[in-house]
């Protein structure tokens, strides 16, 4: 990993930003390979994980059985459920074995959490490894995998990791099969294609904003003809952490709104403040939310001292972000005046 960061995770431990980097970059690279692995196949000289050496074992001992082997749509409907169920264990166990082979200020290992268990179980192992001062990478798909890799759009799904060790701020990325980006509260990063991290200062190294355009989650799209008052381009999209990393922060969109799905998912929260996007609620009210401000936020909701928030604007700046909170507010009171159900509910 080439990095700005300070260590060499060998005589010098990693901070929190070297574990965070070491861990985007870690699963920037994963992406990739399962994603060239469908393309082009598997690299005959390239070991296969345990379990899937134990799958080909049991395929070969099936070629006895006087059941017929899997074939036709079955078969197709089975390597996507395969592959599926492989994909967060094979992306946390490529972590681990990264971090395995590391020092770190905590001096202790780091635990890993993602290969299992539900949002809510992993959000109460994150907490506990908080507040008994162990240190832990949590990592969280949003959107779907399987969609990214059926159809390769990048917008289809990201990971959200969270780093957090002893006597550090928390530390965030997000990444996608085309992407990674990472912040604290006072630092933010972006992993070139080659492979290189570089610090970004001051303004983000995107393109002129494209005012008619912003991203929505799909679960808005009820509100579609009045936006379209506004907004020429409208972005509505499943996951709007992929959709946020690939439209707003690299490229020329001016705005999002992003409805949370549990802390652990929202590492795009922090990533865009730290990238110098104006954060903030999407009610009228309050102010945008600085990195410092970011952070703390997700620190409250991963102890469990305050709920997290449900529902964020992500802009260029903060009087972007003012009007598009405006808008969709007004959208969503003109609505439920008609009398017709909160589309948001559609999801519940």
């Amino acid at each position: 990993m080439s990095k700005p960061f300070p260590g060499d995770g060998a005589e010098h431990p990693y901070r929190a930003d070297g574990i965070a980097g070491l861990s985007a970059s870690t699963i920037f690279g994963t992406l990739r390979t399962i994603r060239q692995e469908l393309e082009q196949g598997q690299d005959a000289d390239q070991p296969l994980p345990q379990d899937e050496e134990l799958r080909h074992v049991r395929d070969l001992e099936s070629l006895d059985d006087p059941c017929p082997p899997w074939n036709g749509l079955a078969a197709q409907a089975r390597f996507w459920d395969t592959l599926e169920a492989s994909l967060m264990p094979r992306i946390a166990g490529e972590v681990q074995a990264a971090l395995e082979h590391v020092t770190n200020t905590a001096g202790v290992p780091i635990t890993v959490i993602g290969a299992k268990g539900s949002l809510d179980e992993r959000t109460v192992e994150f907490r506990e490894h908080v507040l008994s001062g162990r240190p832990v990478v949590s990592i969280s798909a949003t959107g779907c995998l399987r969609r990214l890799f059926a159809t390769g759009d990048a917008r289809s799904a990201s990971l959200s990791v969270l780093v957090w060790l002893p006597n550090h701020p928390l530390h965030a990325a997000a990444v996608t099969v085309e992407s990674a980006l990472m912040s604290d509260c006072t630092n933010a990063h972006r992993l070139l294609p080659s492979g290189v991290w570089i610090q970004m200062l001051g303004e983000p190294l995107v393109p002129d904003p494209e005012p008619g355009c912003i991203v929505l989650p799909r679960s808005l799209s009820g509100l579609e003809r009045g936006l379209r008052r506004e907004y020429q381009h409208l972005l509505f999209v499943d996951d709007t952490s992929s959709a946020i990393i690939q439209a707003v922060l690299n490229r020329a969109v001016p705005a999002a709104v992003h409805f949370s799905e549990g802390v652990l998912n929202s590492a795009i929260v922090l990533v865009s403040a730290g990238h110098g996007m104006a954060v903030r609620l999407y009610s009228s009210g309050g102010s945008a939310t600085r990195p410092w401000d970011a952070s703390k936020i997700l620190y409250k909701a991963a102890t469990g001292s305050t709920p997290f928030v449900e529902g964020l604007v992500i802009a260029r700046d903060e009087i972007t972000a003012r009007r598009l909170g405006r808008i969709v507010d007004d959208e969503i009171d003109h609505v439920e005046q008609l009398g017709f159900p909160d589309e948001r509910d559609d999801d519940q």
